[in-house]
This record gives structure tokens, sequence and C-alpha cells, in this order.
């Protein structure tokens, strides 16, 4: 009889463990499916904000050349289209550089801009942007059903690359503007 009551008290609390593990990945499992459809919305009001020419990918990681992807500030790495305007901002540093916040703006004339959508999905933006100093070629790629994206800066004369890490927000978002070439 004792035997009897351990077991039972026993199957009790597996069934009750069980009952909780399950209901914790039923959570896990909503949770991860609330993030994937934000995440899809999130993709369609990109992909809306680039076919109107009305977008920021706002950085918060980076890399120039082939150096290793550091962490920066996304109110300071970022690439803004506006109709046919755009600034495309790098700065990896606080403070210093030629643009006063430690990196180096471009503010123009926007040219030569072209979507595509890939087969998997993912769009591509590629232009140029012609301020007073030079121009630069820009590529931004966005994930198909993520808002994530990654925007390349190719400089036409000099070849250095810098390519910005984030996701594509509204022209409202908040970002600070150095001083352009």
């Amino acid at each position: 009889m004792k035997n009897n009551i351990i077991s039972f008290s026993a199957a009790i609390a597996i069934a009750a463990a069980a009952t909780a593990i399950s209901s914790c990945r039923t959570a896990n499992s909503a949770d991860r499916q609330l993030e994937a459809y934000a995440d899809s919305v999130a993709n369609n009001v990109a992909r809306l904000q680039i076919n109107h020419r009305k977008f920021v990918v706002s950085g918060d990681q980076l890399t120039i050349n082939q150096s290793p992807i550091i962490n920066v500030s996304d109110n300071t790495n970022f690439v803004l289209v506006n109709g046919d305007n755009g600034v495309v901002q790098v700065s990896p540093r606080f403070s210093g550089g030629p643009n006063s916040v430690g990196g180096f703006t471009i503010s123009g004339e926007i040219t030569k801009y072209n979507v595509k959508e890939s087969k998997n999905g993912d769009v591509t933006v590629t232009y140029r942007i012609s301020g007073s100093a030079g121009s630069s070629d820009v590529r931004v790629l966005l994930q198909n059903g993520r808002n994530k994206a990654e925007a390349t800066v190719t400089g036409t004369f000099t070849g250095g690359r810098a390519t910005i890490y984030g996701t594509v927000k509204a022209l409202d978002t908040q970002y600070f503007e150095g001083r352009s070439f």
C-alpha cells in the first residue's frame, strides 16, 4: 500500500512536470510565432518604404573594408533615402573626424535608384549618391521576411567600403547627422 502511494505520488509529480514543460514549450512556440509575425509585418512596411524612397537603414554594427564587425550607435550610423536626396553616415567613433562625429558623412542627390527582388524574396536596392566631395555607390539588402538589412557603401574614387548592419526604419527616426563633405 505504501509503495502504491509513493508510485501514485511520483506519477502525479511526473505528470505535473510534463504539463509545465509542455506549457513552457507552448509559450515559447507562441512567442516565436508572434516574433516571426512582427518581423514579417516590419518587412512588409520596410518594402513599402523602400519602394516609396523614404527610409533609413539604422545600423548597430559596422565593418570598414575587411575589418572585424564592431558595435556602433544606431543614431550616428545610417543610410537615409528621402526621394531624390540622401545621406550616408558612418561613424565608428564618438568625436572628431571630418564630419565632427568620428567618421564621414555624404549628403547629396540620389541617381540610378533600382529595386530588385531575388527568387528567395530578398530585396536589393542600388543607387549612387553624389555630394560636393564626390560620389558613392550604395547597395541595401533587406532579408526576406525579416527587418534585417545591410547597407554597403563603396567610394567611387577611393574604393573603400563600409557595411552597416541594422534595420529599416521610417524617416522620423531620431538620428544625428554630422557635417557632410
